[in-house]
Order: structure tokens, then sequence, then C-alpha cells
């Protein structure tokens, strides 16, 4: 397995599912983290490489192309195995997403193995994914996909590069009323801002005032369903389309974003979702996944929808061609819990969790969270994992994942240890 380009922390992957596996990142790894996580999630046959770049490109599989020690040390583990021992079945590899340089290093890999390499997020054609990475074109798989599931597409118009998209945006708002206005590629919730009525743009400078410069793009101006209102629900499907066109779920969940926008977590299992609401999103998103796969995409796919829960409607918003928390989340329930964990597992997970200056290591950050006994904490099903602690000398910030069979123990653990880890250590009274 190897990290992508800057799709996620690499420490992320150690989380994915599957034992007998080596994981391969740009940075490398404490020893007591690697342990933790072997111990934590149970991998027999867990082996971790970094890649020793002296000026770390943007990917990580040009690095590690780049890098003949590491490259042949990779080799010499996969045609052995992780545990030395002799293999002669395939060797599978994924990363975040699939890109140039990663299809470039599976490559390389096919050429240094004895052993069959398959790769499991090989799209027959890498333009694929910027289709269903456009928030424009993804809406005629939804459309497709519609005629055999419960959803219904946002009401929304489109406006090309070029057009004046003031006077467009004016136009739609007296039909949908408020209105979001994306550019059509924009990740984490970059690249789009509310407008509320028509009455407010008066000129082009207006709205483009409000999206960052030099955006020469189309632009999607959809309906505004507000998340915020506790009555519209953001929601995701997780999965991939196998390198054999079968559609292989991890599983949905609940959705958290800050000030509406980008994505800082996900509630997985029980609890998370109304009843009904994560059978539509799983019918939904494998009905998408299959038209995605008909059209020889390969890989993993995370879908985001909003569920309004007053009507039961489901409706879709943009695909992501790549691994996201919620899948990894769903990857550490699946390992603990096994498959069928969102009838007995509750979990959550959120990054940029901040933590105190003064923990600037992984040991420090172990050490504060035993001091309460909330590490891998295992009373009343509790499993409290780390993650992103790679930053940690860099960024106060980590990740947080909590996993349980009590939705509110579950919540309560996530609380106590996100205030701990803000305080200096030693501040609180055992």
């Amino acid at each position: 397995m190897a990290e992508g380009a800057t799709f996620g922390p690499g420490d992320m992957t150690l989380f994915w599912s599957g034992d007998n596996k080596v994981v391969v990142t740009q940075q490398a790894m404490d020893t007591q983290f690697l342990d933790d996580c072997r111990e934590i999630l149970g991998y027999e046959n867990l082996t971790h490489l970094a890649v020793g770049a002296t000026e770390p490109s943007h990917s990580l599989c040009e690095d590690l192309m780049g890098d003949d020690r590491v490259l042949g040390r990779l080799a010499e583990l996969l045609d052995g195995g992780p545990d030395g021992g002799p293999h002669d079945g395939p060797v599978y590899v994924e990363s975040y997403a699939a890109t140039p340089e990663y299809a470039a290093l599976v490559a390389g890999i096919r050429a240094r193995l004895s052993r069959p390499v398959t790769d499991l997020m090989a799209p027959e054609d890498l333009e694929l994914i910027s289709i269903l990475d456009s928030k424009i074109q993804a809406r005629e798989f939804f459309s497709v996909a519609a005629a055999s599931s419960p959803m219904r597409l946002t009401r929304a118009f489109t406006a090309r590069r070029g057009s004046d998209l003031a006077r467009i945006a004016g136009s739609a708002l007296r039909v949908l009323g408020p209105a979001i206005v994306k550019a059509d590629f924009g990740a984490g919730g970059h690249d789009m801002t509310l407008v509320n009525s028509a009455d407010s743009l008066r000129d082009n400078d207006d709205i483009v005032a409000l999206l960052p410069p030099a955006l020469d793009t189309d632009f999607l101006i959809e309906e505004y369903l507000k998340p915020s209102s506790g009555e519209v629900l953001p929601v995701a499907y997780s999965g991939a389309v196998g390198h054999d066109g079968e559609i292989s779920s991890i599983g949905t969940c609940r959705q958290f974003f800050f000030a509406e926008w980008r994505h800082v977590g996900s509630q997985v299992g029980i609890g998370a979702m109304p009843p009904g609401c994560g059978d539509k999103v799983l019918q939904a998103g494998e009905a998408i996944a299959k038209v995605a796969g008909s059209f020889g995409y390969r890989g993993p796919l995370n879908i985001d929808f909003l569920y309004r829960d007053s009507d039961s409607t489901l409706f879709p918003l943009e695909i992501n061609p790549r691994r996201c928390l919620s899948a990894t989340l769903g990857d550490i329930c699946m390992q603990i819990f096994g498959l069928g964990y969102e009838k007995t597992a509750a979990a959550v997970a959120r990054r940029w969790v901040p933590v105190h200056p003064s923990i600037t290591s992984y040991g420090r950050l172990r050490d504060t969270l035993l001091s309460r006994g909330l590490f891998a904490r295992e009373t009343s099903g509790l499993v409290i994992l780390p993650y992103m602690v790679t930053a940690l000398p860099h960024s106060s910030i980590i990740g947080l994942a909590v996993v349980g069979t009590d939705p509110a123990a579950v919540e309560s653990a996530f609380s106590e240890a996100t205030q701990l880890l803000a305080q200096p250590p030693g501040s609180h009274p055992k």
C-alpha cells in the first residue's frame, strides 16, 4: 500500500483493512505508534517503509520511484511476503487516489517482482477521475443511478467559464431561492460561496469577490439545503469498484463540517443516522458506483449526500474518487468488529483536534491519554486511537478516533479526550 499525492496524512494508511501489508509513507513513523496500531487493530503482519527524500515532492509515488534503496526493499518484502516467507499469490496495490505518478509506480513495482501485481485502482482512463470529480458532470451519473435508487437531484443551473456569472446566478436565484455557487472543481469546501438572494448581486464583481481569484472554470449554481438546520443531515457512502468491476461497500456515515463547508469528521454505526437513512445511502451509493464502474472506473469512491429527515429525501452532491476519512473509520470498525459493524459498533473520528503546544511527540501524546485511562481503553468496549500524529512536531493538531458499542459512551470519551489534550499535561486532576 502507498500513500497517494496530497490526499491525506500518511499514518491513516495504517488503518486500511487487511493484514499482511506493507505501508509506504513520505515520513518516518514513531515505532511505538506502529506497535500500538498492530496491537489495537490486531495486525499480525504490518510493515512500514519511509521514503527518505531530502526535499519531498507533492507525490509520495514520485519520491518512491526516485529512491532505489526503499523501492528495492519494498520489492524484496513483497516477493518474500511481509513475514519473510515465500508467497506465490498476487500482490495488491492501492493508494488514496489514482494519479499518473501512482500508475508509474505500479508499473515500476511490476517490473521488479516475480509475483503478479493487481492494481486495485486502475481506471481504464485517468481522465475518468476528472469526470467523476467534476460537480457538474457527476450529476449525469446521479441522474442515471436515480432511476434505480431512492434519491433526487438538487435543482441547479450551470454557468460556463467566461459567462456573466452574476447575471446567470441572479436569474437562477429567482427560481431556486438561496443557492450555493460552486466551482466545478474544488475540494474541502473551498471555491464555493452562499448567495442568499438575487437582490444581493449588483454586478459580476460582487460574486467573484467571494471566490478565490483567477478561477477559470465552470460553476454550478445549486439550491441551498441548509445542513445546519437539524432537518438536513450531511451523510456519505464509502466503497470501491474492484479490479473485477464488483462493488465493495465499506459503509455509510454522518459527516461533520466546520462552517458548513469544510469536512472535519465522520460518525458511523449505531446512532449515526436516522432510521432508514443508512439503507437509502447504501443503495444510492452502490447504484452510483455501478454506473462509474460501467465506464471503466476502478478504485475507491466517497459519495456525499444530504438527507432531509422531514420527507426522507436523499440528495446526491458530489463524488470523491479517492479514499476519505469515513472509509478509514469504517476500516477501523471492520478490523475490530468485523463485517456488519454498522449494527454492533458506534464510532466517531475528527480531524484537526487541537493539542497543547507542549505535546510535540507521539510519546507525550500517548502518556497524556494514558494518564486518564484514555488510550486504547477497552472498558465497556471502547477503543481510543489517535492518528495524523506525524504532524505533531510541526503542528499542534491531530486526528482522533473513538470506537465502541455505546454511542453515548463514545461521544463522552471523545469529549473527555479532546478537552484533556487541549490543556497542559498534568493540569487535569486524575
